[in-house]
Formats: structure tokens, C-alpha cells, sequence
């Protein structure tokens, strides 16, 4: 949200809020959804807020899971026929909004010797079991938004360098797309010249959405 806001040169009016009443005005507003590690009870209090009035008033509502919300434990299949029942209801109950579907962030997986060794070996790794359970989740999101006009691809953002090359580990013979070392500084979270540069491509995807739906773009809705 700094990046966003220091990019949109403060023409954006970003606000922390849920509040239905906020939305009279020209807003970017974001808030909290859920609990990190229980997706579904992201899904189910982002739909609480949309119907709690801010459906009624707002242009383009978002929301995205955190990386910690997909491990090597979750059904991505069940996860997805959640979200997707969810944000298709969403979608039918107010036609006017434009729902944007976002990709799960990735962390930097470990490219070092114990993790060659382990890809050598076969055995299991989690952080990379975590890391494609997500892509996994991923690429269901990508086959069923994706050519919708209404999808931000974070995670292909987190994971492609500056010069368009992809970033990836190998897992059970498989690329698994991974966060770029050089955007985070912990391995989650982005550094500040990487979180600028994403937030650039988030205004333009909004920008998109905006135009396409006929609305001034200006009242929007994002939770995390």
C-alpha cells in the first residue's frame, strides 16, 4: 500500500477501512479479511464485507490470500471450488462491480546445496511442497480467470526478473515458479524497490479494469 500510494502521486486517497460509508467519496480502500492460515475464512469474510453495503458502492473489489494460506496440507482443488463458488456468487448478486481475481504471492525458496541434494534425491522438501501448492493453486486461478480481463498475476510478477526472465526451482521434475531473491529481503516480503515496481503493474491492471467496466476507476475495494 506505501509503494501504491507513493507511485499514484497521492491522487489515489488510500484508507484502512471497511466501512460502506467511506465509498462516498473517491477511495482505495483496504482492510483485513479472514485469518492467515484458514483461506476459506478469507473468502467468507470478504463476501460478509461486500454485502454488508460496500457491494452497493464500489467499482472493483479484490482480495488475495497470503503465502502462508497454502502449504504443502491444503486440497488446492477443494480451496479453489471455495473461492470460485464464493467470488461467483459475488459476481451474480452485483453485476456492477468488477471483481478482480489476484494469484497467491510466492516466497524465495532456497536454491542452495541441501536443496539440489534433496531435488537429486527425490526426498521431500516442504518449503518447495509449500511453494507448488501454490502454484498449483496458481494455475487454476490463471485457467479460470485468466483471459477474463479481470486477473492481476502477482505471483508471475514475484517470480519474473526485470529483463523478463522467469524464476523458478525445480521440484519432482517439475519448474516451480519462485520469488525473485533479489525483491525480498526476509523471503516473503518485498523489498521496497520490488513492492514499487509490482504496485506499478497493479495501477496499470487496475487502469484496465477501470476502462473496461466504464467507471471512473476512482472507488475501489482491496483486502488482504
Amino acid at each position: 500500500m506505501n509503494a501504491l500510494s507513493g507511485l499514484s502521486g497521492r491522487r489515489l486517497d488510500i484508507v484502512e477501512s471497511s466501512d460502506p460509508e467511506i465509498f462516498r467519496r473517491p477511495v482505495f480502500a483496504h482492510f483485513r479479511v479472514g485469518r492467515n492460515g484458514d483461506p476459506v475464512s478469507k473468502c467468507r469474510a470478504f463476501a460478509h464485507v461486500i454485502d454488508s453495503g460496500v457491494g452497493k458502492r464500489v467499482d472493483i473489489a479484490l482480495f488475495k490470500f497470503c503465502y502462508v494460506d497454502i502449504t504443502a496440507q491444503t486440497d488446492v482443488n477443494g480451496l479453489f471450488d471455495a473461492y470460485q463458488g464464493v467470488m461467483d456468487s459475488l459476481s451474480e448478486h452485483y453485476p456492477k462491480v468488477m471483481f478482480l481475481h489476484v494469484t497467491v504471492p510466492l516466497r524465495r525458496v532456497g536454491r542452495g546445496v541441501l536443496g539440489w541434494l534433496r531435488e537429486k534425491s527425490g526426498s521431500f522438501d516442504r518449503e518447495r511442497e509449500d511453494q507448488a501448492r501454490r502454484h498449483a493453486f496458481n494455475q487454476l486461478l490463471r485457467g479460470g480467470y485468466g483471459r477474463s480481463g479481470r486477473f492481476f498475476d502477482l505471483a508471475e510478477a514475484e517470480a519474473t526478473f526485470p529483463d523478463g526472465t522467469p524464476s523458478y526451482v525445480h521440484y519432482r521434475g517439475e519448474q516451480v515458479p519462485n520469488l525473485v531473491s533479489e525483491y525480498t529481503h526476509d523471503g516473503g516480503h518485498l523489498s521496497r524497490q520490488a513492492a514499487e515496481r509490482i504496485a506499478g503493474r497493479l495501477l496499470a491492471c487496475l487502469s484496465v479494469t477501470g476502462a473496461a467496466s466504464g467507471s471512473s476507476g476512482e472507488r475501489q475495494g482491496h483486502s488482504r
